[in-house]
This record gives structure tokens, sequence and C-alpha cells, in this order.
């Protein structure tokens, strides 16, 4: 373990600490704070400023970090991929009440906070597991790959009270998935959708509904969504989770092309003609009310991903891209950002061109703006939704916030 180079500020303790005490609006999306992480660009002041645009809510208790058992402080979380030459990640706990910053090396993929651990697939052990703050790692007590089976993948629903995965089973030719449900605690276990067999296509889950009785899930081509370089879908559809049935949302199949469901709507990229770009196609889930929201005529921007809806529903962002020698050599990729307005029904370029990926992590700010990664560099960057200017906040790349219930003594 080592300390940062610096400890937040008392007033940055006070906001993290009454947003604790509150459950913290971060749980469902709606608020992120980079308050305390490794060298945070701008200096603590910057930091703090970030905590209060955030949230812009003060309890009136007061604890200090002595009085909070270790356990339960909030922290937040870094990866910095292949910091070894063993290709391990380093992963880091950053304490928001104390500063003090632990990490640990991983063999590690696709990473998940829940309240109190990091939840994530061990490469070299080929199974689900739990890394806690105290730097202690363990096995997922219900999630892992049976005898047999060829993969396993997970979703955390919003409010990270219920856990749902998939078992994909049998031969390329021929691959069955299960799908089960679970609080987090593993309690209620139980199977809710059996699929297949396909040929190269598992089903793959997606999102939760707001009423946490749907699972969208998608026919995702087996391995392909490992290596894109954004999240993309092929077919959508809905699982009931009282009856098992499933349906097919509005439209689908697509194209293998982005999308995303949230606050009640389906937002779905569909590739324009002349290839110059994708119009937005709009649904309201509940009303099945449909808007089409015109291509900005971008020709040779042909990949779009990595769809994310504001919490509020207002506004989305995607990520588009021109890929030029893909998979050779000579590769390069231009990409920028998209905010598509989701109560005018208007798409327009946000950001400057970049020759790299990135990808969202989080809207902060109220949905003002939001924080981006990239699976090629380090470092976490923080989009003005307003002006579109892309800062870097902070050196490693933000995988989120772990939460826990405060104890008061």
């Amino acid at each position: 373990m080592r300390k940062t180079l610096f400890a937040p500020s008392r007033l940055c303790i006070f906001v993290l600490i009454s947003f604790a005490l509150l459950k913290w609006r971060n749980r469902s999306g709606a608020g992120v704070a980079v308050c305390a992480p490794l060298r945070i660009r701008g200096g603590v002041g910057g930091g703090v400023a970030l905590a209060l645009m955030s949230f812009a809510l003060l309890s009136t208790v007061i604890v200090s970090a002595q009085e909070v058992p270790d356990r339960v402080h909030p922290r937040q979380v870094f990866v910095d991929r292949d910091a070894s030459p063993d290709g391990s990640d380093r992963i880091i706990f950053v304490d928001l009440l104390t500063g003090e910053q632990r990490e640990t090396l991983i063999l590690g993929d696709r990473y998940t906070l829940l309240a109190n651990a990091l939840l994530y697939w061990d490469t070299a052990q080929n199974q689900v597991m739990l890394l806690s703050p105290d730097l202690s790692a363990r096995p997922h007590p219900f999630i892992q790959l049976p005898p047999g089976a060829r993969r396993v993948d997970w979703l955390l629903s919003p409010d990270q009270q219920r856990i749902a995965w998939t078992i994909t089973s049998g031969s390329p030719e021929a691959l069955s998935t299960q799908t089960f449900l679970a609080d987090i605690d593993g309690a209620n276990q139980r199977d809710v959708f059996t699929d297949g067999a396909h040929a190269s296509i598992r089903a793959f889950p997606v999102a939760f509904d707001v009423n946490g009785t749907i699972l969208y899930m998608d026919y995702q081509p087996d391995a392909i969504g490992d290596f894109a370089p954004m999240r993309q879908y092929a077919g959508l559809f809905a699982v009931d989770l009282a009856t098992g049935t499933a349906e097919q949302l509005p439209g689908e199949p697509g194209c293998f092309c982005g999308a995303s469901i949230g606050a009640g709507r389906f937002v779905r990229l569909t590739l324009a003609d002349g290839l110059s770009g994708f119009n937005v196609r709009l649904i309201e889930l509940a009303s099945g009310s449909e808007w089409i929201i015109p291509s900005l005529n971008l020709t040779g921007f042909t990949q779009g991903g990595d769809v994310t809806i504001a919490p509020d529903g207002a506004q989305a962002i995607y990520t588009l891209a021109q890929v030029r020698g893909f998979g050779t050599d000579q590769q390069s990729v231009q990409t920028v950002f998209v905010l598509v307005d989701l109560i005018n029904r208007t798409q327009r370029i946000l950001t400057e061109p970049a020759n790299s990926w990135f990808r969202p992590v989080a809207w902060t700010e109220d949905s003002r703006a939001l924080l981006v990664t990239s699976p090629t560099l380090d470092g976490t960057w923080k989009i003005d939704v307003t002006d579109g200017s892309l800062r870097l906040i902070a050196d490693a790349n933000y995988l989120g916030s772990l939460i826990p219930a405060v104890v008061i003594p």
C-alpha cells in the first residue's frame, strides 16, 4: 500500500461522506465525482469543484475518517492496464476519506463494481473473482463457469441489488445459453431463460428495465463482441423475468451497431444509405412511439457504438469511427463523439476528431459532462457536453466507485 500524492480536502470529504450516508446517487448513474484519485489534473480544488457540481447536496452530519470502519469507506477504483510484463493490470483503490491508495496486480478482464468489491473474470484461473478493498481476492460464491461450459457473462442491476448471468455451452456450431437471476447475496437464485442451440451466436445480458421486471438481451455473435473496440449489438430482445417469455424489440434484428436501453427509452443506431453515418431510432418502450433522427452524412464513418443514455433520458452520446487498414500494421482510426438530443430529436458532432478510441464510463455533473477512458491509452477524460471540450482529469482508467453502507457509531 502507498499514499496518494495528496489527501482530499475536508470539503471534499464532507461532500462525499454526505452522499455515502444518502446511499449516493452514483448507484443509479446520476452523478459521479472523481475527487481524489492518483494525480488529478487541476489539483485538489478541481476535484472539489467537480464533487460540488455533481451533487449539490450537503448533509448536516460530519463524520471523521476515524469514526467510520475501514470496510465501509467510500472508494474510487481505477485500472492501469498491462502494468507488468506478464500483462497484469494494476487495480487501484483510492479511499475518499483518508486519501490512502491501495493497489495490486491481477490478470483480469470485464471489471464490474459492486457495492463493496470488484467483480472480474480471472484470465489466469478461468473463474469469476471478487477483489475487496483490503486487496484480498476470492472466487465468487455462486457465479462460476461449470465444467464443459464455454463462457460466463453477467449484468448488475442499477440498484446493485440483483445480478443476472449467462452460461454458454456447446460447440461453436451449436451454442446454448442459460440465463440466471439472483439477489446480490445469492438468495432467490433461479433459471429465467434458456436459449439455443444457435451457430456462433449466444444470448448476452444488456440491461434491466426501470422496474426490474424485464431483462434486455442480445443475440451476440460469439467472440466478436470481445474484440470489437466498441460495444455493439446484433439482435436485441426482452425477457419477462416472471414468465421467462422472450420477445424481440421493435426493428430487431438490426445491423451489428450500437444501441442502449435506459430511462424507459430504446436508442438504436442504423446504418444510413451510402455509408454516410448512422440514423438514430428512438423508441419509447412504454408507448411504442418511434422516431428516426437523420444521420449526419459523414462519409466513411462506418463504425458506431458505445451508446449511452443520460439518466434523465433527455440526451444520449455515441462513438462514431472511421477505420482505415483494419487489422493491418497501417491501421488508423479517427473517432468523434456524437450528441443526440432525444427531446428535440437532433444529433450533432460533439468533439473534435481523435486518433484513438474512447469509451464512455459514466455521466456526471447532472448529465452536463461525460467521463470517458480509452482501451489504448491510460487516463480518464471528461467531455463537457456544452462545448465538447475533452480534458484529462486522472492518469489511470476510472472504473467507478464503491459506496458501501456507512455505519455511524
